[in-house]
């Protein structure tokens, strides 16, 4: 029998999860989502791998070369099975069995009236939905779990994991309907937004002249044909606010659109997961582009807070936390449907460690290029965490398309290049060894290119540089206690691990930095810079 006293405990960072699905665009797809109780988030991906050799055994025997189906039962599913969340479907009786109702799943069926009504709704509708969905339904239904209906229900808010045009609903409801219509400040309603796949700045036909775009987006769409688009965009963001006309007499907007414009929601908030994987998408991967998911362009799938610099780029600091990982849009090896996305969202959720690498002290020591010889270099960066089996971030020409490139000039001004950030969960470390352990991967790459009359002249590619370190934390969880950092070469065969002694550095006290050498090539020099930290941390302002 419920405990009519009982008020439900709200603490970071366990929130109710509320997933936003992407795009419907027809009136069959919306039948197709409206017949799936979990909108697509349960589902599915199966893969070959490489099966384990086990000597000893005939069917695995070392030299076999098996390969078997590596299921992966989807996200949704998986926050539910692992003892370390435990969380709780909502559908139906689900509640009524739950010890933690505030760990618990939910998705917001906003397609559900389009296709019972046979109407078209808006942006904002599905995003007033969703409001509606966080602010009245899911509190009602927590209440009458415990049969406590006046319980205040302190601390609540909700994590949002949206895919697609579902992290622009969520965006929606953060720009405009919540602090517009309902008075309510966005960071104290969501505890974190995660994008997969979202367009944040527009989807661009980028191999399709502009004049023959917007026939194709209105065919394509005829109900609603400029809503990846920036005019309309800016509309439902909220993000119309201009400085003086230019001469022009265009608008110069305050705002880029893939900025949280005056929300206040805090950046670091919010992970913007970016697919690569363009050539397992359908058919209009052709007119988007190699650098993408397939349709959604990897420099526009990220979100940023402020106005647009006066020059350069964004500010780390304003910038979301972002994850590459080489998943296409949708489909059998979708991003949704990826180990790879959900190894990055259960960490920066539920992790309590945040590490920021970086490479710096570059010098290249190939030979100086001819007259009329320009060179670059593609930086390639990979990194798993152990136990995860896969990529959790991914960065590389081939066949991602986003290998990080500088010319030589650049490099060798000791540029320190910003790699990743990456979040660990100690509660996920393996018994018997509480380190957490992970791999990074660097190749570099060195073009050149000489200027011709007409035209350029490149020549092969030539790698410089290709090893992986291992690296495995100690007590980075822990504030105020000095970390241990340990790392060894691959290369290196049965070496030991070598300690990393912390590096002085006041500026920040929650901090600690490390750095060590680049394994030596005598091609390229540098070292490899951890910040560890824990987290979340007070950039989040939880």
């Amino acid at each position: 029998m419920p405990d009519k006293t009982k008020l439900i405990q709200f603490a970071p960072p366990y929130y109710p999860i509320v997933y936003v699905r992407g795009y419907a665009m027809t009136p069959g797809e919306r039948e197709e989502v409206f017949h799936d109780g979990y909108y697509g988030f349960s589902a599915t991906s199966v893969e070959k791998r490489q099966a384990p050799a086990v000597p000893g055994d005939p069917l695995n025997a070392p030299g076999n070369n098996r390969q078997v189906a590596d299921i992966f039962e989807g996200q949704l599913i998986r926050f539910m099975k692992l003892d370390q969340y435990r969380y709780l479907d909502s559908v139906n009786e689900g509640l009524k069995a739950a010890d933690h109702p505030e760990r618990s799943i939910w998705v917001s069926r906003f397609y559900d009236q389009d296709f019972i009504s046979g109407q078209t709704r808006t942006i904002e509708d599905h995003a007033r939905e969703l409001a509606d969905l966080i602010l009245t339904v899911i509190p009602a239904q927590l209440r009458a779990s415990t049969g406590n209906p006046t319980d205040p229900l302190t601390g609540y808010k909700v994590i949002l994991i949206a895919h697609s045009m579902g992290g622009l609903v969520s965006r929606c409801m953060l720009q405009n309907i919540l602090p517009n219509e309902r008075k309510r400040a966005a960071k104290d309603v969501v505890h974190r937004l995660v994008t997969m796949g979202t367009p944040h700045r527009g989807i661009d036909l980028g191999r399709v002249p502009d004049f023959l775009e917007q026939a194709i987006v209105q065919a394509l769409n005829p109900f609603d044909a400029n809503i990846f688009q920036e005019p309309r965009m800016r509309q439902y963001l909220n993000l119309e606010k201009s400085n003086a006309a230019s001469k022009k007499n265009k608008k110069d907007y305050v705002y880029d659109v893939h900025s949280l414009g005056e929300s206040n929601f805090p950046i670091k908030r919010c992970l913007s997961i970016i697919g690569s994987d363009y050539a397992s998408y359908g058919s209009v991967r052709n007119v988007t582009g190699a650098y993408s998911d397939g349709l959604v362009r990897q420099d526009r799938a990220y979100v940023v807070a402020g106005p647009r610099p006066t020059y350069g780029d964004y500010e780390d600091a304003n910038r979301a936390f972002t994850a590459n990982v080489h998943r296409a849009h949708s489909g059998n090896r979708g991003i949704v449907n990826s180990y790879e996305s959900f190894e990055n969202i259960q960490r920066f959720l539920f992790g309590d460690v945040k590490v920021d690498i970086c490479l710096g002290g570059l010098q290249v020591h190939t030979p100086a290029p001819d007259k009329n010889v320009e060179v670059f270099y593609d930086f390639e960066f990979k990194l798993s965490v152990r136990g995860t089996g896969a990529f959790l971030h991914h960065r590389a020409q081939n066949p991602c398309e986003n290998a990080i490139r500088l010319n030589r000039n650049a490099l060798n001004a000791g540029t320190q290049l910003k790699l990743h950030t990456a979040f660990l969960n100690s509660s996920l470390a393996r018994a018997g060894d509480p380190s957490l352990h992970f791999l990074l991967a660097f190749r570099v790459v060195e073009f050149r290119v000489k200027d011709g009359f007409l035209f350029d002249r490149s020549y092969p590619e030539r790698p410089i540089y290709g090893e992986s370190v291992e690296l495995r934390l100690t007590d980075a969880q822990t504030p105020g206690k000095l970390t241990v950092v340990e790392y060894r070469w691959l290369s290196d065969a049965g070496t030991v691990w070598t300690s990393v002694p912390v590096t002085d550095d006041d500026t920040n006290d929650t901090q600690a930095l490390y750095q060590f050498n680049l394994r030596g090539t005598g091609s390229l020099d540098g070292y490899v810079q951890l910040r560890a930290s824990p987290w979340p941390d007070a950039s989040v302002q939880d």
